[in-house]
């Protein structure tokens, strides 16, 4: 499972994995300040607060030159771009800071269970068939059969989109640039469920001229990969093998991070 479809949302599951073990966490807290000291509420909720602060800062740190260019991109969380390890120091720095010592096992039971539980939902499903790039053909803006198999022999960033979608329209520029940058790597942008003259239209009205741009109107591609959402965007290695999926709108910073696990 990718994502969790709530009406017209796709939530990443991913997302849903960390709520639940911060839940976990907050809620063993709040079970202590009833039982124990009340001081376990608000430790629990500033620890929280700080991690994810933390986490977020520790991944803009990291791709500093590329938050340089836009710099209010920094705030822009909904796009993802969190470091765990910089959370979990943070987040845990704090906890073990302000804790009183004699509450120190009654804090390790918090911490513990919120463990557990990330331990199970992380380590779950591990299993399964490999996923590989799908053999469809497909069709060029101009009309001319593509076969999705004739992209291997390079990496392959399959964005799946529609010009209805404003997440979608937000990353597309910045996909297509980052595509021309980067020739190592094939990109081809893959409109569901759209005809020619839309997308055409799209296109040149934002100046874009994506090399590889796909059509795909009965959304046979969304079918075949289980698309639960857009944009979702896949990333293929040289072989076929899918490497990496992203449910939602990429930042740059999270493109590049994923080019360089392609590589």
């Amino acid at each position: 499972m990718d994502a969790v479809q709530v009406g017209p949302l796709a939530i990443p599951w991913t997302r849903i994995q960390v709520a639940l073990v911060l839940l976990v966490l907050v809620g063993t807290a709040e079970f202590l300040a009833r039982k124990v000291d009340r001081r376990f509420s608000p430790w629990a909720y500033n620890a929280v607060f700080l991690g994810l602060v933390g986490a977020r800062l520790g991944f803009v740190l990291e791709n500093l030159s590329t938050f340089a260019k836009e710099p209010l991109s920094m705030l822009y969380v909904w796009q993802g771009g969190f470091d765990p390890v910089w959370g979990i120091l943070v987040g845990g720095g704090y906890a073990l800071m302000v804790v009183p010592k004699h509450l120190w096992r009654y804090a390790l039971v918090a911490v513990a269970l919120a463990g557990l539980t990330a331990g199970v939902l992380f380590t779950r499903g591990g299993g399964g068939q490999e996923a590989r790039l799908p053999k469809l053909e497909l069709s060029s803006l101009g009309g001319t059969p593509v076969n999705l198999q004739d992209f291997r022999g390079k990496p392959l960033v399959l964005n799946t989109w529609a010009t209805w979608c404003p997440p979608c329209r937000r990353e597309l520029p910045m996909m297509v640039r980052l595509s021309q940058e980067h020739k190592e790597v094939r990109f081809a942008f893959v409109s569901q469920g759209e005809g020619p003259a839309a997308v055409r239209a799209f296109l040149e009205a934002q100046g874009l001229a994506p090399e590889w741009v796909l059509l795909d109107p009965e959304t046979q591609l969304s079918q075949a990969l289980g698309v639960q959402g857009l944009p979702t965007t896949f990333f293929f290695d040289s072989e076929g093998r899918l490497v990496a999926r992203h449910l939602g709108e990429l930042s740059e910073a999270l493109l590049l991070g994923y080019l360089r696990a392609l590589r």
